[in-house]
């Protein structure tokens, strides 16, 4: 965990579900080189949330987004992107998938657009609360991830489970607290510190007890998760 996803555990509104999404992108990320082309589906060059920022770390980033108040480069569904075949190296597709009706357009297009070797970065919510965005579709088991991926020609699948039962169940009771805490007004500053003070705590615990026996990933066995992540190359 680093300094930033540190300071952003501080706050009550930050939830874990983004803490892994964070964590997931500024991994895969740091090692990519100069000169890639990066397209980030889905993405948003103003209001960004969280820690991950893929502007800060590289020059050559296409942002492509339905909306216009997003300041995309490329406006566009997801399912049809108005990018030449092999043109880029990276694709992120982070927390997009649950709002397409059709995950396999939207994972397709992105093969089209990856040049041979070129890798893709996707998230996506498991156990996470529904959320519009303008709508909010399908929840998908590493399962489905894997098969779909295949079937399109991808390789090397890798699949992350981004935390386990206790990150499931804190996430749950952060987002009531954090919901509840927005009529409290501003007499009541001092519980909304009090209460991040203790989340800080009790989502890095959850960070914690999540975490395999070899201190690395989720713990599987459970069958909890808020999420995956999934990194695939394209041959």
């Amino acid at each position: 965990m680093n300094s930033s996803q540190n300071l952003f555990l501080q706050d009550l509104s930050y939830s874990l579900r983004r803490y892994y999404v964070d964590d997931f992108y500024l991994r895969h990320t740091q090692d990519l080189g100069d000169g890639v082309i990066i397209l980030d589906l889905g993405g948003t060059r103003v209001q960004k949330r969280g820690a991950f920022d893929v502007g800060r770390c590289h020059a050559q980033v296409v942002y492509a987004n339905l909306s216009a108040d997003k300041k995309p480069d490329v406006q566009c569904r997801a399912e049809s992107i108005p990018v030449r075949s092999k043109a880029v190296n990276v694709v992120i597709c982070a927390e997009l998938l649950e709002h397409v009706k059709d995950p396999v357009l939207v994972l397709s297009e992105t093969f089209r657009v990856l040049r041979h070797g070129g890798i893709l970065l996707m998230c996506t919510p498991f156990l996470n609360r529904i959320h519009a965005d303008p709508s909010d579709y399908g929840r998908y088991t590493e399962f489905y991830w894997r098969e779909i991926l295949s079937a399109i020609g991808f390789e090397d699948i890798t699949v992350e489970w981004q935390g386990s039962f206790w990150s499931v169940l804190m996430e749950m009771l952060r987002y009531v607290v954090s919901y509840r805490s927005l009529a409290w007004g501003s007499g009541r500053n001092w519980l909304i510190r009090v209460m991040a003070f203790v989340f800080f705590w009790l989502k890095r615990g959850a960070i914690t007890w999540d975490r395999d026996n070899d201190g690395t990933a989720a713990a599987k066995y459970l069958g909890f998760t808020t999420g995956f992540g999934v990194k695939a190359v394209r041959p």
